[in-house]
């Protein structure tokens, strides 16, 4: 009884609680210098969106930084890869080639939903989720990318302009994302190579927007004051009386 009493005493609360939080890609900027955006998300935290793509859809194409990547104020995400001109080459697409957003967080976040604001063709999209930079070594093609991720998992048909929920929809292809928390998201137009996938390309997408969780420590607990080493001591001798008593 003591022991529990004074393990009560001395903790101090370490729990937390689940933060959703809304990134907003219509936001009115252009990519400068090393193809990074900065994001804010409804609760006011920071994030790093960059731009990827490859020229030819293949497992072994080099990944490339994006030649342009835009958060339009009416459509969201646009990017362009070396090979672009024209529309709707401005999508995130698949067609020659394999185009991905790479998003950047400070901690660890599971990707809740991500909404469109606009689709041609097809709506699927590719994810994974990786520890670190995928592209921080230099040089890579897409198997080596899909290869060092955490987890990936390809989505059919995600919509227009109405949140696509990850954990509400099977995955066609990987086991899916649910309950996966990463620093780093790669989100981007179907791609065969991050599951071994035969199905056909022809996707075209604007992002407008993701949601996430983070898991973060609950402050708002009062906090417990330790008690000195006297205080403890006395406090023991009194428990000490009073079970004393209880026995005679």
């Amino acid at each position: 009884m003591f022991k529990s009493l004074l393990f009560l005493l001395c903790s101090v609360s370490l729990s937390a609680y689940a933060s959703t939080e809304t990134w907003n890609f219509t936001t009115g900027q252009t990519a400068t210098g090393a193809n990074k955006l900065s994001l804010q998300s409804s609760a006011g935290n920071s994030a790093m969106l960059s731009g990827w793509s490859s020229n030819s859809s293949s497992a072994t194409s080099t990944v490339r930084s994006a030649n342009r990547v835009t958060l339009d104020s009416n459509w969201g995400v646009q990017l362009w890869n070396r090979n672009d001109s024209g529309s709707p080459s401005h999508a995130v697409d698949n067609t020659s080639g394999f185009d991905f957003i790479l998003l950047e967080f400070l901690q660890p976040v599971e990707l809740l939903s991500l909404t469109n604001s606009w689709t041609s063709g097809y709506s699927w999209v590719s994810v994974g989720a990786f520890a670190a930079n995928p592209f921080a070594g230099g040089s890579v093609n897409w198997q080596q990318v899909a290869n060092s991720a955490i987890q990936t998992a390809s989505y059919s048909n995600t919509g227009i302009n109405t949140p696509y929920v990850f954990a509400n929809n099977s995955a066609v292809e990987g086991a899916g994302i649910k309950s996966t928390f990463a620093n780093y998201w790669l989100v981007g137009a179907y791609n065969p190579v991050f599951n071994g996938g035969q199905y056909g390309l022809g996707d075209n997408i604007k992002f407008a927007s993701i949601t996430t969780k983070t898991f973060v420590p609950d402050n708002t607990d009062t906090p417990v004051q330790v008690p000195e080493p006297g205080t403890v001591a006395l406090f023991s001798l009194g428990l000490l009386g009073l079970l004393y008593r209880r026995r005679a």
